[in-house]
């Protein structure tokens, strides 16, 4: 079976999906997201990914055995009132994070873990060389539905992104991450950096930061 036929793209439906998203955040992420992950109740994720989701214009899906196994949250971040709107959802989110007024409660360090990854992933802003163009902000799966998955909801978002009108699509990623996919996709490296986000997560280990731009005209 073809990962076309073994998956529905659709888009995310939050009362439907968080619980299957919340799995495929865990299973991409836990690895460099442990400290909030292990250290903050599972509604704190939550609330993560229903920020990210509302933060994009569109957020996919990919269905099967009646669970969403993986999710794709495709923005507009060079766009103004986009911007505007997505700095706002996202100070909001900040703000109930460290004065505790989110759902649930996290502890000092998932803050501190928190806090660094702000400003780790800061050079992800102001180094990114591709305006106008459309962002994936977040791409995972659970394990045992991967292969075929990630290119199937990244299909979708490309299509979407050329039928706004956008020429170039592009991606933020690291050597933590699955960045190999996206050279597989087609994606060219435009952007490289070494990344201090996971000084708590992973301590020892050097991560190179990566920003990937994929032509999609025609």
């Amino acid at each position: 079976m073809s990962a076309l036929d073994r998956y529905l793209v659709r888009e995310f439906e939050p009362e439907r999906d968080l619980e299957g998203a919340y799995k495929a955040f865990v299973d991409g992420f836990h690895h460099i997201l442990w400290p909030i992950i292990d250290h903050a109740d599972k509604s704190m994720v939550e609330d993560l990914i229903l920020t990210a989701h509302k933060m994009g214009v569109t957020t996919y899906v990919a269905e099967a055995d009646d669970e969403a196994r993986g999710f794709l949250v495709g923005a507009l971040p060079f766009e103004t009132r986009d911007t505007i709107r997505q700095v706002r959802l996202l100070n909001s989110y900040l703000w109930r994070w460290f004065l505790g007024s989110c759902r649930g409660k996290a502890t000092p360090f998932a803050r501190a873990h928190v806090k660094r990854l702000l400003i780790g992933y800061s050079p992800f802003v102001y180094r990114h060389p591709m305006r106008p163009s459309t962002e994936t902000l977040i791409l995972t799966s659970q394990k045992d539905y991967r292969g075929g998955i990630g290119r199937v909801m990244m299909d979708a978002w490309v299509d979407q992104s050329r039928s706004l009108g956008y020429n170039k699509t592009t991606v933020c990623t690291d050597t933590k991450l699955s960045w190999d996919f996206y050279e597989r996709y087609g994606f060219s490296k435009a952007v490289s950096f070494n990344l201090t986000a996971y000084h708590y997560s992973l301590p020892d280990d050097k991560v190179t930061a990566f920003i990937y731009a994929l032509g999609i005209q025609g």
